[in-house]
């Protein structure tokens, strides 16, 4: 009787334990560049997802976080990118939802300049990897091939070292043999200097941008291929003036 009643104990600690158990998958994201409306689609499918996996009536808590001019502002609801008022660019979008003991518990989509990662877990395996393969999927259709923290930092010290090595040498170079005509080769190092040093490339190569609907799309968005070819115009002058030289003598 006794282990009876122990087997039956333990097969009930067994099962709740097993219906406690929770997965989670985290993905991190490419650099990314997207409009509100792309951003408030990938929103409603995850809402729609949401919905159909713990039920229509679930009450679980959402918030959308916002970063503008370098402040929080924090939403506590389920706000569409689209319907918030920032200006022509946003660096800065983070999605939160929590309810314990569901299929879906929890969903976190971080979207900043040095961290893109989608999280999200529940009692539900299949439920679970299905959401996370949708939003891994949908932000990728919108990834970049260059930007972030991380890149801009090796890109501007790599490019920086070239341009001022360039400089003294071609400098000193002109200097001591009275040859101006090898001028090409300092300016185009100079030029390519400043470029790195002025523009501002944590906008034009942020690891995350969101446009607002109204923004100038054919003034902003190209901005970035625009100032990346002119850094590539800087760096090829420097062979190309002192070839021109070379072939002058």
């Amino acid at each position: 009787m006794r282990f009876a009643v122990l087997s039956v104990c333990v097969l009930l600690a067994t099962t709740s334990l097993c219906n406690g158990v929770e997965f989670s998958q985290v993905h991190d994201l490419p650099t990314l560049k997207l409009g509100a409306t792309d951003l408030d689609a990938i929103l409603l499918k995850t809402h729609a997802l949401i919905d159909a996996a713990n039920g229509s009536e679930d009450l679980g808590r959402e918030m959308v976080k916002v970063s503008i001019d370098g402040q929080d502002i924090e939403i506590p609801h389920l706000s569409l990118a689209s319907s918030v008022a920032f200006p022509n660019e946003l660096f800065g979008f983070s999605y939160m939802y929590n309810q314990d003991d569901k299929p879906i518990s929890s969903v976190t989509i971080d979207l900043g300049d040095s961290l893109r990662r989608v999280s999200v877990s529940g009692e539900s395996a299949d439920k679970v990897e299905a959401l996370s393969k949708l939003l891994e999927r949908d932000f990728d259709r919108y990834s970049t091939a260059a930007g972030g923290v991380k890149f801009r930092r090796v890109a501007g010290v790599c490019l920086s070292m070239l341009f001022l090595t360039s400089l003294m040498i071609s400098s000193a170079y002109c200097w001591n043999t009275r040859n101006y005509k090898a001028m090409g080769m300092p300016i185009c190092s100079a030029i390519g200097f400043l470029l790195v040093l002025l523009v501002p490339w944590n906008r034009f190569l942020s690891g995350f941008v969101l446009y607002q609907r109204y923004s100038p799309f054919f003034l902003i968005r190209p901005a970035p291929q625009i100032f990346f070819l002119c850094v590539v115009a800087a760096v090829l002058g420097i062979p190309l003036s002192y070839l021109l030289l070379r072939k002058e003598r």
